[in-house]
């Protein structure tokens, strides 16, 4: 199974006053402007138009969000703009393509501002919707990051076809049998925009009966005595990065909100020691799980049961890939001109000069035979066997064409599925194991950097900084595959002094943790933000005592074998 390094879990047990509900979708094949739908019932009253104290759309503090998955993409990645639906009081409501369209589609139901927005997003029938009100998940359709085209454990492709909720409880989860849907195409004979003498959808969908006409079912709002604690989203972070399967430990952290509710609870983890903040003292926070060993998947349980509540949840963690391996440089968008001719073989073109440049961050060879490289769409590249990247040392896929120059005397590969194909507007470059294990992700939208601009992306300096633009970072390089930012060629001993790993970072509990790749004493020096001289100590054990300093931020200087490096930590 695909093990996400970041996984975001939204998952809703509350109580209701108000509540909107996903109730039916609509894919059609007909031609532009398309027949597409999502109806939704409101319960109580809600005030789509109210985007909180910031006032900013799709911001924590919205009344309510539509999200949109888009091929298996984050729900944060997507959302649809339902805002002009303003206030609704218990109805049912429409995102449609075209009003026209549907009032031709069915003649009895009446279309308007009232309870109708209309959308110019594409979506299709492998694609998912899901409904946050006040913060909380209270309606899904949809396997949470998961392209339906993909999905072995549940059926709920919709291509041409109509899905639609049963009359259950709806409790913010995707569960398929609260679901119904019609055979893929099924709609194609159906829809009079499509088919000549076709009725209308309307008259298809009352032969089907049950929920399936619009504006029909009932009883989605849980009603009773629900739980109001939610584990919002999780994260998994590697501590060492060393090359072997196992032979690294990771932390698990779950956000969560709505504790501190007079229960107390209860939290178990299958492994590893449970930390961070309690759910029976705070309302939010951050539960922590730390010392997995690499490549055990577990099992975190939060529960206020044996107090007398009825909050029992639990969320799966899969393990990380940990190697010392990362993504230095990315290319989305050559340049029009042959200025674009990142791979120098004399021919410009759009998918063969996009590139991917990765660096070994370790004084040993890294094998990375049978890893993959995918996008938010497909398989890009498998590294084939033998392909070793040295101690410190760069390796660059191209997206295809014939590599010609040196490349800083780098590995050079080109996709072995013929292309990368990175999207300028947004993509997700996801690197995997052998085992489907995720070891590195990089999200273009996080960077908040225009992908888009006939240049690459990179680090600034190498190795250690955040991205930015390739000529921001130079001026007179657009790109640098297998070099560094300078144009120049790596040298091994450059970067040896990058060696150090620092956790926890921020420290809580008195003691820092400093390994390092090398063999060595290491000695440490410590400094104010002023410069001060704290203290200066020889390492044991790995680890430094700075349960003496004040809370604030300080500097290490880390020696080693000749090698200094500076690393900024964080007392809590």
């Amino acid at each position: 199974m695909k093990k996400i390094y970041i996984l975001f879990l939204l998952i809703s047990f509350g109580g209701f006053a108000q509540n909107v509900t996903i109730t039916k979708i609509i894919e059609t094949g007909c031609a532009a402007p398309f027949v597409k739908t999502v109806e939704l019932y409101v319960d109580g009253t809600v005030n789509f138009a109210n985007f909180g104290a910031d006032t900013t759309q799709n911001t924590a503090d919205d009344e309510v969000i539509l999200n949109y998955m888009s091929n298996g993409a984050p729900w944060a990645a997507n959302q649809i703009d339902i805002s002009a639906l303003g206030t609704v009081t218990d109805s049912f409501v429409y995102i449609v393509r075209d009003i026209a369209l549907m009032e031709a589609e069915f003649p009895s139901t009446t279309f308007n501002a009232s309870n109708t927005v209309g959308t110019t997003t594409s979506t299709n029938g492998d694609d998912g919707y899901q409904i946050v009100l006040n913060g909380v998940v209270v309606s899904q359709f949809g396997k949470t990051e998961t392209d339906a085209d993909n999905d072995t454990d549940s059926n709920w492709n919709h291509s041409d076809a109509v899905a639609t909720r049963l009359s259950n409880p709806d409790l913010g989860t995707w569960n398929p049998s609260d679901w119904v849907i019609t055979a893929e195409n099924d709609l194609d004979d159906n829809t009079s925009c499509q088919t000549a003498g076709a009725t209308s959808l309307e008259a298809y969908f009352n032969t089907l009966g049950g929920n399936y006409p619009l504006g029909s079912g009932s009883g989605w709002t849980p009603t009773g005595a629900t739980c109001t604690t939610v584990l919002v989203a999780t994260s998994v972070s590697c501590n060492t990065t060393l090359s072997g399967a196992t032979d690294d430990t990771y932390t698990a952290s779950i956000d969560f909100s709505g504790g501190d509710n007079g229960n107390t609870f209860v939290i178990a983890s299958t492994a590893g020691s449970v930390g961070g903040d309690d759910p029976s003292l705070v309302a939010s926070g951050t539960i922590t799980i730390t010392g997995i060993t690499e490549g055990t998947d577990i099992t975190v349980s939060v529960s206020d049961t044996g107090d007398g509540g009825v909050c029992d949840l639990s969320v799966d963690i899969e393990s990380p890939g940990c190697i010392p391996l990362i993504i230095n440089e990315v290319h989305y968008d050559p340049a029009t001109d042959i200025t674009g001719d990142a791979n120098g073989d004399g021919v410009r073109d759009a998918l063969q000069d996009e590139f991917i440049e990765f660096y070994n961050n370790s004084n040993a060879t890294l094998d990375i035979s049978g890893y993959t490289v995918s996008d938010g769409a497909a398989l890009r590249h498998t590294f084939p066997a033998s392909t070793i990247i040295p101690a410190n040392n760069m390796l660059v896929v191209f997206g295809g064409g014939s590599p010609t120059g040196s490349f800083g005397g780098s590995i050079v590969q080109t996709a072995s599925e013929g292309e990368l194909n990175l999207t300028n507007g947004g993509d997700v470059i996801t690197i995997e194991n052998p085992s489907g294990d995720v070891v590195l992700l990089y999200d273009s939208t996080v960077t908040g950097i225009n992908h888009g601009l006939n240049q690459s992306v990179t680090r600034s300096p190498d190795f250690t900084g955040s991205f930015t633009l390739h000529t921001d970072a130079n001026a007179s390089l657009l790109f640098s595959p297998g070099e560094l930012v300078d144009g120049s060629t790596l040298s091994v001993d450059q970067f040896i002094a990058n060696s150090f790993n620092i956790y926890p970072n921020p420290i809580t509990n008195g003691y820092v943790n400093i390994v390092s790749k090398n063999s060595g004493t290491i000695k440490v020096v410590v400094f104010d933000v002023l410069g001060q001289l704290i203290s200066n100590s020889t390492l044991i054990n790995n680890k430094l005592n700075v349960s003496a300093l004040n809370v604030g931020i300080y500097f290490l200087e880390v020696s080693q074998n000749n090698y200094t490096s500076t690393k900024k930590i964080i007392i809590r």
